[in-house]
């Protein structure tokens, strides 16, 4: 006699927790990164308010201020040692109501400060590689628990100085280069992988011919968000929706609509000139 088969169960109760895809609503992890002075920190201090500003050694927080700002929506903390980033966690985590973003300004130094930890606790001058794989595990770490801050419904930011990456290879197989998140390679896919928004920040020189056959240069405030071959970014978004190569002074909310899949494209204002009337 053949054995009947034996049906597998699922495990109990594993059913509750199926969750139909409409219905998740993904948590927002955004990691701006580019050379200092392009706006990352401008474009951070558009998120939830009231926010926490965690300042490593960058001092770059005048960037955050402006004319509407009020005084109790964005709170400094100014990190000298590595362990102070695992303080300000616990201290987020015991109040979790008290922020609704969470900016880490930047990555790039609180690596340079967990490589000086190490070296602290290895008792060492220099660095090496093991050294930098036990700091990577630290960041790593960070990474992790600030972007599960989520759940409390906090938005964490990570800003990152660029780094490239020359291509390798010969002839047809030669890789372009990259730019990405100037950390080590490992914690940069870490960041990456974690992130919903990638965006790389720059400035263009924008250049117009007005009607009396001049040029007007003006300096335009950019955030690359669209795929490119060059940049790393990053926009996880529903399928076939908009997503700009680029914005100009980007906001937040910029940032949300294109998640939500609602961008629109600003509409350009043309000023046409007034001929003069001869009297």
């Amino acid at each position: 006699m053949k054995k009947k088969k034996v049906k597998s169960k699922p495990p109990e109760g594993i059913e509750s927790k199926f969750v139909d895809l409409l219905d998740m609503d993904n948590p927002t992890i955004i990691t701006l990164y580019g050379k200092p002075g392009t706006g990352k920190t401008t474009i951070a201090s558009s998120l939830p308010k009231p926010m926490l500003l965690i300042d490593v050694k960058d001092k770059g927080g005048d960037s955050a201020k402006s004319k509407t700002l009020k005084r109790g929506e964005i709170t400094v903390l100014q990190i000298e040692k590595f362990d102070d980033i695992y303080k300000a966690y616990d201290y987020i985590k015991a109040n979790p109501s008290r922020f609704k973003s969470i900016i880490i300004d930047h990555m790039t130094s609180l690596q340079d400060q967990a490589l000086e930890q190490v070296k602290s606790d290895e008792g060492k001058e220099q660095v090496s590689q093991r050294m930098y794989g036990i700091a990577a595990g630290y960041l790593k770490e960070v990474i992790v628990l600030y972007k599960d801050l989520t759940d409390e419904g906090i938005v964490p930011c990570f800003l990152v100085q660029d780094r490239t990456e020359s291509g390798e290879g010969e002839g047809e197989d030669q890789l372009m280069p990259e730019v990405g998140p100037g950390i080590m390679p490992s914690l940069s896919r870490t960041l990456c992988a974690s992130s919903r928004v990638i965006g790389h920040t720059y400035l263009q020189e924008r250049v117009e011919k007005t009607g009396d056959m001049k040029v007007h240069r003006s300096i335009e405030y950019r955030l690359r968000l669209g795929p490119n071959p060059f940049y790393i970014t990053k926009v996880t978004r529903p399928q076939q929706t908009p997503c700009p190569a680029y914005v100009v002074n980007a906001t937040y909310q910029d940032i949300v609509s294109i998640i939500k899949g609602e961008w629109k494209e600003p509409v350009v204002e043309t000023k046409k000139k007034k001929k003069k009337q001869r009297v």
